[in-house]
C-alpha cells in the first residue's frame, strides 16, 4: 500500500507538471503556427499599397490615345503622284495621337499637314501604294512629317502621332 501511495504521489506530480505542460502546448503551439502562417501569407501576398503604386506608375507611363481626323471619311481628297500622270484618291486619314496637345496642334496646322501630304505623295509612284510594304512606308512618312510639323519629336514623340490610318479609295491615271 505505501508503494501505491508513493506511485500516486509521483503520478500526481507528473500530472501537475504534465498538466501545465499540456496547457502550454495547447496555447503556445497554435500561437506559433498562426504567427508563422500569418507572416507567410503577408510575404506572399504583399501589402495593399504596392499594387496601387504600381498601377499609378503604369498609368503615367502609358500615353492616352486620341483620334485626330485630317481627312474625314467621305470627303475625297486627291493627291498627284510622281510624274503628274497618276492621282491617288484618299477617302479618309485619321491619326492616333498620344496627347490632347498633339490633336490640337494637328488641327491648327492642318494646312501644313496637307502640304506635307502633297509632298509625300509627289515622291510616290503607283506601284509604291499597292504593296503592304509601300503602305507601311507611307504611314511611317506621314507619322514622321506630322510629328515634325506639330513639334512632337525626340522625347515628346510618344505624345505625338502613334499610328496612321489611311483609306485609299482609288489610284487613277489623269489624261
Amino acid at each position: 500500500m505505501p508503494e501505491e501511495l508513493e506511485q500516486q504521489e509521483q503520478g500526481g506530480k507528473k500530472k501537475g507538471l504534465g498538466g501545465i505542460m499540456d496547457i502550454v502546448k495547447m496555447v503556445a503551439i497554435p500561437l506559433v503556427i498562426s504567427l508563422v502562417v500569418s507572416l507567410a501569407v503577408f510575404f506572399m501576398l504583399g501589402s495593399n499599397k504596392q499594387p496601387q503604386q504600381e498601377k499609378q506608375g503604369q498609368a503615367s507611363a502609358a500615353p492616352t490615345q486620341i483620334k485626330a481626323v485630317v481627312i474625314q471619311a467621305g470627303k475625297y481628297q486627291t493627291f498627284m503622284l510622281k510624274g503628274g500622270r497618276d492621282v491617288v484618291v484618299v477617302d479618309s486619314l485619321t491619326l492616333l495621337v498620344g496627347s490632347e496637345q498633339c490633336r490640337a496642334a494637328a488641327g491648327e496646322k492642318n494646312d501644313e499637314i496637307m502640304d506635307a501630304l502633297s509632298t509625300i505623295f509627289l515622291s510616290k509612284e503607283r506601284f509604291d501604294l499597292v504593296t503592304p510594304a509601300g503602305l507601311d512606308l507611307l504611314k511611317k512618312q506621314i507619322r514622321e512629317a506630322v510629328n515634325q510639323i506639330t513639334g512632337f519629336t525626340g522625347e515628346k514623340e510618344k505624345l505625338g502621332v502613334l499610328n496612321v490610318y489611311i483609306y485609299i479609295k482609288a489610284i487613277s491615271t489623269v489624261q
